[in-house]
């Protein structure tokens, strides 16, 4: 059963000021509810480009190295229902698969065989997952109750912590170093600006122009002017 602490955890989940402090208290406030373990994902699509997601894990090391070595991840069914449902989800044998009864057996193995993930949907584009997890099952229905509820209210506020601490930093770690003319192309053709005009405008050649644009759009991995705009604003490239 959940102890009088698993409030005042997850109330100073919302005022954590850095990674290090968010994943303590996570782990604590989880602690506090019944569960050993716990992990929080974040997945963020974007227009152009591939997601912007993290994973912060309190999960046995050898559990994770595990998971990551077969790629649990393209066939968890946990994964799968926090992407596309915002049901909190009870862990039973029935959500595993054919494909996925390994899953459940390593999760066993490693001291996760029950426990229970808590979607959080914001908008069409951002997916967050909390699990909690534990080796012993729930003892009865009203303990389940109250951890469903305590996992639900959990999961929004580390949600709401996540993105103010850790989104910053993983689009900050996507964000490639461009030149000085680099980043001034890019911004002049953010304003619609051909390669000829932005070359009057910088005192530069048409060709010199195409060039730094070129980098710009291999730097940013990206194919056209256009998705180049686009990844540059969600980097914080282009204001």
């Amino acid at each position: 059963m959940p102890d009088s602490r698993a409030l005042v955890l997850i109330s100073k989940v919302l005022n954590s000021s850095s990674q290090q402090e968010l994943f303590n208290t996570m782990e604590s406030a989880a602690r506090a509810l019944g569960f050993d373990n716990v992990l929080y994902g974040i997945r963020v699509e974007v227009p152009v480009g591939e997601p912007l997601q993290h994973i912060a894990s309190g999960y046995p090391d050898a559990y994770q190295r595990v998971y990551q070595e077969r790629q649990f991840i393209v066939r968890d069914p946990t994964v799968y229902h926090a992407l596309t449902k915002p049901q909190l989800l009870v862990w039973n044998d029935g959500i595993y698969s054919a494909q996925s009864h390994d899953i459940m057996e390593e999760s066993r193995m490693h001291g996760l065989g029950h426990g229970l993930s808590a979607p959080v949907h914001e908008g069409p584009n951002i997916r967050g997952m909390l699990s909690l997890a534990r080796d012993k099952p729930f003892e009865h229905s009203n303990e389940r109750e109250q951890l469903e509820a305590g996992a639900n209210v959990l999961a929004n506020a580390i949600h709401v912590a996540t993105t103010k601490i850790i989104l910053p930093m993983v689009i900050a770690e996507q964000r490639p170093v461009l030149s000085d003319r680099e980043l001034e192309c890019l911004r002049w053709v953010a304003q619609g600006k051909s390669n000829f005009a932005i070359g009057r405008l910088m005192s530069i050649s048409e060709g010199t122009v195409k060039f730094h644009v070129g980098n710009v759009l291999v730097k940013l991995g990206v194919a056209t002017r256009q998705q180049a705009i686009t990844r540059g604003m969600l980097l914080g490239l282009i204001t």
